[in-house]
């Protein structure tokens, strides 16, 4: 028992660290607020546009790709383009005037950016990029856009769809390693079943378990430790 009480104790240090981790990490959060953990300072939806002319036939789409689910028409700044999701959930891009793989040119990527964004700055450098770092989980050829703002607002266009996937500033490495650091989740992946979490949670369940047992042996022996 007398290890148990040891253990206890050396575990509490680590615990209150990580619970120091936490209150400094949900403090950061409060006054960050939730567009600014996101990046988001300067984000705004692009308004819907009307679809563009489309000469492409959506028939010929079900012909061109196998096992097509659906298919769905869209406008990218005013250029009809289809969406083609097969069963296997791939999904394809097509030009809805040329019928031609869509393709995202470094000047459309900048327009986009600039619908995507309500900041003071103007488009600094457009970049072509193949994923990056700063966004999880892409991984894909895309463009980079930069604006001279006061916070270095970054806008990462995708090249294949013509989608905005989202924007950085210099300030969101911080709320990146707050997020790890709060949800111990260092990979940087956004993974909550972890396999730390799994065992910090089990170290946490034992550490309440032997709290339990010592209180218990120390009343009934009228004695705290």
């Amino acid at each position: 028992m007398r290890f148990v009480r040891k253990l206890h104790r050396w575990l509490s240090l680590v615990i209150l660290i990580q619970v120091l981790i936490w209150l400094v990490s949900g403090l950061y959060f409060g006054w960050v607020g939730h567009q600014s953990l996101a990046a988001h300072d300067y984000f705004q939806s692009i308004p819907k546009a009307p679809v563009g002319t489309v000469f492409y036939p959506e028939n010929a789409l079900i012909e061109r790709f196998d096992n097509v689910k659906s298919v769905e028409i869209r406008s990218i700044s005013e250029t009809a383009q289809y969406l083609v999701l097969t069963i296997e959930g791939a999904r394809h891009y097509v030009n809805a005037q040329t019928g031609e793989r869509w393709q995202t040119s470094a000047p459309l990527a900048a327009k986009l950016a600039r619908q995507s964004y309500n900041g003071p700055g103007s488009v600094n450098e457009v970049q072509a990029v193949t994923g990056s770092e700063e966004i999880i989980d892409w991984n894909k050829p895309g463009y980079r856009v930069t604006f001279t703002d006061d916070i270095h607002t970054r806008v990462y266009v995708d090249a294949a769809s013509g989608e905005v996937v989202d924007h950085r500033n210099h300030s969101w490495w911080l709320s990146d390693w707050m997020f790890r650091l709060h949800f111990m989740d260092y990979s940087g992946e956004r993974d909550f079943n972890s396999l730390l979490n799994i065992i910090a949670a089990t170290i946490a369940l034992w550490f309440s378990l032997s709290g339990l047992i010592l209180l218990g042996r120390s009343l009934k022996h009228r004695q705290l430790f």
